[in-house]
C-alpha cells in the first residue's frame, strides 16, 4: 500500500504545472514575447531562430552522383562556412540534422542581479523531398537555421519592470542585438 502511495505523489507531483520560459523544453518564443512576466527570482528560458535560410541543391550530373549545385533561394548573405558543407547527402539519409554553434553572448545592459547565458546553440537543418525537374535532374529544397535557447537569470527584486540588452556574435561577426523587459510580479 505504501508503494502504491509513493507512486500516487510521485505521479501528482510529475502533473504540477509549469509556466512558459520556466524549464528549457518549455521555453518563451522570443520573436513572440517583447515583454515577460515572471515571478522574481526564478531563471526563464528563451528560444531564438536566426540566420534562416532557404536554400535549392540541383544535380548537374545523372541520378546517383553526388554532385550538385546550390543556390540561396531565401534569406540574407552567405555564412563564412557553411553549418553544412553535405547537406544533400544528409538528406538522402535522414530528414534533419544539428550541429553545435560556437556562438558567444555580450551582456550590453543589465540590471545588478540580473543575467543571459547560453544554455545551448546549434545549427539546425530541415531537408524537403527529392524531387525531379523536367530535365530529369534531382532537385533538393532545405532550410538552415541558428537555434539559440538562452536561460535568463532574475534576481530577487521588488517587483517592476527591468531591460536587458545584449549581443550574439560568431567568431568576429555580430549576428544579432537583442533586448527584452522583464515585467516581475510578486509572486508565484
Amino acid at each position: 500500500m505504501r508503494y502504491i502511495l509513493a507512486l500516487f505523489a510521485l505521479w501528482l507531483a510529475a502533473c504540477t504545472p509549469t509556466y512558459l520560459g520556466s524549464v528549457p523544453y518549455y521555453p518563451y518564443n522570443l520573436d513572440d514575447f517583447p515583454v515577460f512576466t515572471s515571478p522574481a527570482g526564478q531563471p526563464l528560458y528563451g528560444l531564438r531562430r536566426y540566420e534562416e535560410r532557404r536554400w535549392t541543391a540541383v544535380a548537374r550530373r545523372p541520378v546517383g552522383v553526388f554532385d550538385f549545385s546550390i543556390t540561396l533561394e531565401l534569406g540574407g548573405r552567405l555564412w563564412p562556412r557553411p553549418p553544412f558543407p553535405n547537406p544533400v547527402e544528409t538528406c538522402r539519409f535522414g530528414g534533419s540534422d544539428e550541429r553545435p554553434a560556437a556562438v558567444r553572448l555580450v551582456l550590453l545592459e543589465a540590471p545588478p542581479g540580473f543575467d543571459v547565458g547560453l544554455q545551448e546553440a546549434s545549427y539546425k537543418l530541415s531537408c524537403g523531398r527529392l524531387e525531379r525537374d523536367p530535365e530529369g535532374f534531382e532537385v533538393l529544397r532545405y532550410a538552415t537555421w541558428l537555434e539559440v535557447l538562452y536561460r535568463f537569470e532574475i534576481p530577487l527584486v521588488a517587483p517592476g519592470t527591468y531591460g536587458l540588452r545584449w549581443q550574439l556574435w560568431e567568431g568576429e561577426r555580430m549576428l544579432a542585438e537583442e533586448g527584452r523587459r522583464f515585467t516581475l510580479t510578486a509572486g508565484r
